[in-house]
């Protein structure tokens, strides 16, 4: 909780995927599978793919001015740029870097975060904190993947569950009585392994003795994820409600990782309520890793299912193992 300091929280929201579709029919022409096995195991129909010559740092970049056009800010007013990816533009320099200078905010501070698809419920947490201190009175928190550049395309496993997209939020001073109330966040780097990409980095790099070939792409252990998501979900929001003083009556919407409709199911059947206390679009994008939770916090406002004064949880798992969730009230 922020205690004495002034209250912050989002005063613009933005969230961009490329146009290109890719449906499960499509996929089933690539590798074995087909609609009916992807749509019962994950709820996915259909994903998104970025073109090409698009980067990551592309889509955050349009997410960003929307939320900057609806926040009523320019480039100039931006002060810091927190980008959450884990398929950033190039191993260094920083994608939030590249971001801030397409964007062309050059008063701004500019890093990433890595916690793969909890890594925007992290950045907010961390942009609140900035947030309405003297020199940092706009903070911008993107999310943004390009997964399909990442993944192995004859890997019928992970290939069908991904999609590319970006999210972000202005953070900014906000009226008393609104904003995020307090985040929770955890790890395990015991399950490190679970979620990785083996090669491309100091230990193994590409090409090196001991790298083999399919090393550069995403591996995912599924039945550990299922084990380590379905009690995640749960337990990081009783932890961010318990920590802001709420109770689970209190809140008006979930808006969870869009990783898998079955484990977003298992989360809500063990927190005791029902599916339309949460928000789910990944029929239509797939996981958009972190990007996800900004993109689905937008479309629900949108659609009017949340509004002013409603107590909304985001929460997120992913690779690491990390995971958390923040409190807010809009």
């Amino acid at each position: 909780m922020r205690g004495n300091m002034a209250p912050v929280g989002i005063a613009g929201l933005g969230a961009y995927v490329p146009p290109d579709v890719m449906t499960n029919d499509d996929w089933a022409e690539i590798v074995d599978t087909s609609d009916e096995w992807i749509t019962t195991k994950t709820g996915i129909k259909e994903r998104r793919i970025a073109a090409d010559d698009v980067c990551t740092s592309d889509l955050a970049v349009i997410a960003c001015k929307q939320a900057m056009d609806e926040a009523g800010i320019g480039p100039e007013d931006v002060d810091m740029l927190i980008l959450a990816t884990s398929s950033p533009d190039v191993p260094l320099s920083s994608t939030a870097g590249i971001t801030q200078h397409k964007l062309g905010c050059t008063k701004a501070a500019a890093f990433d975060i890595n916690a793969v698809c909890a890594g925007w419920v992290h950045a907010l947490d961390v942009g609140a904190r900035f947030a309405g201190t003297p020199g940092y009175d706009n903070v911008l928190v993107v999310g943004a993947e390009v997964y399909s550049r990442i993944l192995n395309w004859e890997d019928r496993t992970t290939c069908v569950l991904f999609g590319d997209g970006a999210g972000a939020a202005v953070i900014q001073e906000v009226d008393e009585g609104r904003g995020l109330l307090g985040s929770w966040m955890m790890s395990d780097g015991a399950g490190a392994g679970v979620i990785e990409i083996p090669a491309g980095g100091v230990k193994k790099p590409i090409p090196s003795s001991g790298f083999e070939d399919g090393e550069q792409y995403f591996h995912m252990d599924g039945p550990a994820v299922w084990d380590f998501a379905t009690a995640a979900f749960p337990q990081a929001v009783r932890a961010v409600l318990e920590r802001t003083g709420h109770s689970i009556e209190d809140v008006a919407m979930i808006i969870p990782h869009q990783a898998n409709l079955n484990i977003i199911k298992a989360g809500m059947e063990n927190l005791g309520l029902p599916m339309d206390k949460t928000f789910t679009n990944l029929q239509k994008y797939g996981n958009t890793a972190g990007a996800s939770v900004p993109i689905a916090l937008r479309e629900a406002l949108e659609e009017g299912l949340i509004g002013p004064g409603d107590l909304v949880v985001t929460v997120a798992f992913g690779g690491g193992l990390a995971w958390g969730a923040n409190a807010i009230i809009l």
